[in-house]
């Protein structure tokens, strides 16, 4: 199940236990009109939902490199127009000195075309803020690596996670 759908469920869920909750609180001659306010917000709020997104993600990891991990988290959502915002924090603790963290966003449209942003943190101290943007996405995916700067090149990646999917009915 998609989280799309799986959120929206959610928050009809929640609706449906304050629907039922608020005409017991009210007496009987308000609680028809708290009913179908609490129905009206049902709508607004599922249809706010479908065309708005809000997920968190992460812990994702790096592969182990002598015994440290990179790794990456944070928060992707729709702005409520067609660009998605991928933000985070990166940290890379306990590698080498010529060893960086690295975490790789790709944004895909549905013709197929890649776009892909990426982040480096080096040495142990705090975390390093990300925020990318795209338009016209249909998937964005995150993957946390190693970046050698002896070689200038990507090890040890972690695999790709799927943050964000357009569900197929839209």
């Amino acid at each position: 199940m998609r989280r799309t759908i799986r959120n929206l469920l959610g928050l009809t869920a929640a609706t449906a236990v304050i629907a039922v909750g608020v005409p017991a609180l009210t007496s009987s001659a308000s609680a028809t009109s708290s009913a179908s306010a609490t129905s009206a917000a049902t709508l607004t709020a599922g249809s706010a939902a479908s065309s708005d997104y809000d997920e968190y993600w992460g812990y994702y990891y790096s592969k182990y490199f002598n015994g440290s991990r990179a790794k990456a988290k944070g928060h992707v959502w729709s702005d409520g127009s067609d660009r998605i915002h991928v933000q985070g924090r990166l940290y890379d603790q306990f590698s080498p000195s010529w060893l960086c963290g690295y975490a790789q966003v790709k944004f895909e449209n549905e013709d197929g075309d890649e776009n892909i942003r990426w982040a480096r943190k080096c040495g142990s101290n705090g975390y390093r803020s990300f925020h990318f943007s795209a338009h016209d996405v249909d998937n964005v995916q995150v993957r946390v690596c190693y970046w050698d700067n002896h070689n200038a090149k990507k090890k040890s990646c972690g695999k790709w996670y799927y943050i964000y999917e357009v569900d197929g009915d839209e």
